[in-house]
C-alpha cells in the first residue's frame, strides 16, 4: 500500500483546536503545504501525542463533512439523488453500478487511510513516551482514542469497499495485498478492545456525551462490528450473542446516554447539544471555523425549494414509512424524518408539496434539510451548516441489542424494553414510561427490531449496511417506486447482480499505484 503522508501541522494551531473541540466548535487546524511523515521517534511526550491525536478530528471533519464520504449509503432504499446534473457518482451508487472509474468513490477510501496513518504514528510512538504518574489517565485516554479512530476508519473502509488493505506500520514501503473482510473485522475488534480498556466511562470536560469517544462508544462499535460479522458475507452467527452482550453493556453502563425527548431536535442548530443521545458525534461549526456539515442544508432540497438537489428520500420508502407509521401510531417519528411543512420558493408559491415540485419531485429528509422549520430559511440557503453528524446514536444501540438478542435466541424482557423505548419516542411518548398502546411483547423480536431500524435510522446512511449484512439488497430493489425520477429519466434501475452490488470498487487512482489490489 502507498505510504499516506500526514501534513506537518502547526503545534500552536492544533493546541488551540484541542481546546475548541471541548467547546463543541471545530478543530482550527492549519496545515503547511509540505508533506512530512511524523515518525513515532519524534513523539516523546504526552503533550505532543495529544496534539497528534487531536489532529485526527480535523481529518474526520474535513472529509466526513462531504456526502461522498457516505457514498455506499446511497445504495439504501431510503436515499436517492438527482436524475441529472453533476450527480452521476451518486446515481451509480444508488443503482449499484459503480466501476473503479466512477466519480465520488475516492473520499471514502483516502480519508480513512489518512486517519489510520495518524493513528499508526500515535500507537507506534507509545513505547517512546515517558509518562509520569499524574499523566497516566490522560495518556491512556489519548492512546485509547487512537485505537478507536483506527477501528472506526477500518470499519468504514470495509463496510464501503469490502476487502481492503491493513497497514499498522509507519513509513512502510512494503507492497501489501487486500485482506479478507474477516481479517479486517479481526483488526477492528482488536483495536476496539484496546480502546474499551483505555477510554474513560465519560470523556471529561464536555457538556454533552459523544463528541469524543468513550468506553461506551467502543462497546457500541463492537456491537455494530459483531452484527456485521454475524451477517453476510462472513455469516458467523455466533457473533450475535457478542453483539447483544456489548450493546447491553452500553445500556447498563455509566456512560450517560439516553434518548432525546424529540428526535427532531437533534438535527437543529439550536438544540443539537441539548441531549445525550449521541454515542459518537461529529460536531460542526460554520462561522467560527468554517468547518461546516456540507452534506446538509441546501443539498437536501430540490430547485423548487431553492436547493441543490443532492440527497433526497426515496418515494417507496416514504410511502411505506407513512403507511407503517399510521398503522403503528408512530407518526411523530415520520414527521421528524421528513419535512412535510410548506417550503415555497419565492417564485413558485404553488410548490408547497414535494409531489408538486416541477424539478425532481422527491421527499425531503429532515435529517439533511434541518430539523426546525424556524431554522430552515437559514439552512436552505447554506451548504455549510453546523448540524451534527451522528455516527452512532443511543437508539441504534437499543435496536442492536433487541435484534441481536432475538437472533441469538436470548429474548428477554430487557430486549423487548429496548425495542419499546424507541417505539415510544417514535409515537411522541416518554421513551422511559411503558405504554400498552405502543409496546410490543410478542412476535419475532429480531425482525421487529430490524424493521424498527429501517424507520428509526432513515436518511443516516445506515440502511444500506443493514441490507447488506442481512443479504436483502434484491428484496429492497424490488420495492423501488416506478416514479423514481433518477430511474425514469435515465431508463435505468438498481441492479442486485454484478461485481459492485455489495461493495464499492477500489478507486482506479489507487489501482494505478497498486495494481496488485485489482481483484
Amino acid at each position: 500500500m502507498k505510504t499516506i503522508n500526514i501534513r506537518k501541522m502547526k503545534v500552536g494551531s492544533i493546541l488551540s483546536a484541542f481546546l475548541m473541540v471541548f467547546s463543541f466548535s471545530c478543530a482550527d487546524l492549519e496545515e503547511e503545504p509540505g508533506e512530512t511523515i511524523i515518525s513515532p521517534e519524534a513523539l516523546t511526550s504526552v503533550e505532543t501525542l495529544s496534539v497528534l491525536v487531536t489532529g485526527m478530528y480535523r481529518t474526520v471533519q474535513n472529509d466526513a463533512r462531504w456526502s461522498d464520504f457516505y457514498i455506499a449509503g446511497f445504495g439504501g432504499d431510503d436515499i436517492t439523488t438527482h436524475s441529472a446534473v453533476n450527480k452521476v457518482g451518486f446515481r451509480e451508487a444508488d443503482w449499484r453500478s459503480q466501476t473503479s472509474l466512477s466519480e465520488r468513490i475516492n473520499r471514502a477510501w483516502d480519508a480513512p487511510y489518512s486517519m489510520i496513518a495518524i493513528a499508526n504514528s500515535a500507537i507506534n510512538a507509545v513505547p517512546n513516551i515517558v509518562v509520569s504518574e499524574d499523566q497516566q489517565e490522560f495518556f491512556d485516554r489519548i492512546v485509547g482514542e487512537a485505537y478507536f479512530m483506527r477501528a472506526f476508519a477500518y470499519l468504514h473502509l470495509t463496510r464501503t469497499y469490502g476487502e481492503v488493505v491493513i497497514n499498522l506500520e509507519v513509513n512502510s514501503l512494503e507492497e501489501r495485498q487486500l485482506s479478507s473482510i474477516e481479517e479486517v473485522y479481526q483488526q477492528v475488534e482488536s483495536d476496539l478492545l484496546q480502546a474499551e480498556a483505555l477510554l474513560p466511562d465519560v470523556y471529561p470536560g464536555l457538556a454533552a456525551v459523544g463528541v469524543r469517544p468513550s468506553k461506551g462508544a467502543a462497546k457500541g462499535f463492537l456491537a455494530r462490528l459483531y452484527m456485521h460479522w454475524a451477517g453476510f458475507p462472513v455469516n458467523d452467527t455466533s457473533k450475535y450473542a457478542l453483539a447483544a452482550t456489548k450493546a447491553k453493556e452500553v445500556i447498563d453502563g455509566p456512560y450517560g446516554y439516553s434518548l432525546a425527548p424529540s428526535m427532531r431536535e437533534m438535527w437543529t442548530v439550536a438544540n443539537r447539544f441539548n441531549h445525550d443521545e449521541g454515542v459518537f458525534t461529529l460536531a460542526f461549526c460554520d462561522e467560527l471555523c468554517d468547518i461546516g456539515n456540507r452534506a446538509s442544508g441546501r443539498l437536501g432540497f430540490p430547485a423548487d425549494a431553492g436547493g441543490w438537489s443532492e440527497i433526497f428520500g426515496e418515494i417507496a420508502f416514504f410511502e411505506d414509512m407513512e403507511a407503517d407509521a399510521m398503522a403503528q401510531g408512530t407518526m411523530a417519528r415520520f414527521e421528524d424524518t421528513y419535512i412535510l411543512e410548506v417550503i415555497p420558493r419565492r417564485d413558485r408559491p404553488d410548490a408547497s408539496d414535494w409531489r408538486n415540485f416541477s424539478n425532481e419531485p422527491h421527499p425531503i429528509l429532515r435529517k439533511v434539510g434541518g430539523g426546525d422549520m424556524a431554522e430552515v430559511s437559514l439552512v436552505v440557503n447554506s451548504t455549510n451548516t453546523p448540524i451534527n453528524r451522528y455516527f452512532m446514536r443511543y437508539a441504534d444501540v437499543l435496536l442492536t441489542y433487541a435484534e441481536a438478542a432475538g437472533r441469538s435466541g436470548n429474548v428477554t424482557a430487557d430486549a423487548w424494553e429496548a425495542l419499546n423505548m424507541v417505539r415510544r419516542r417514535a409515537a411522541g411518548l416518554d421513551p422511559n414510561s411503558p405504554d400498552a398502546s405502543i409496546d410490543l411483547t410478542s412476535g419475532d423480536l429480531a425482525e421487529l427490531a430490524f424493521t424498527e431500524r429501517k424507520w428509526e435510522l432513515a436518511g443516516e446512511y445506515e440502511r444500506w449496511h443493514d441490507l447488506v449484512r442481512m443479504d436483502r439488497v434484491a428484496e429492497a430493489f424490488a420495492n423501488r417506486s416506478p416514479d423514481e425520477r433518477v430511474d425514469v429519466v435515465n431508463s435505468k434501475t438498481p441492479s442486485a447482480t454484478g461485481p459492485s452490488v455489495y461493495y464499492t470498487p477500489i478507486p482506479q487512482s489507487e489501482l494505478n499505484l497498486q495494481p496488485g489490489l485489482a481483484n
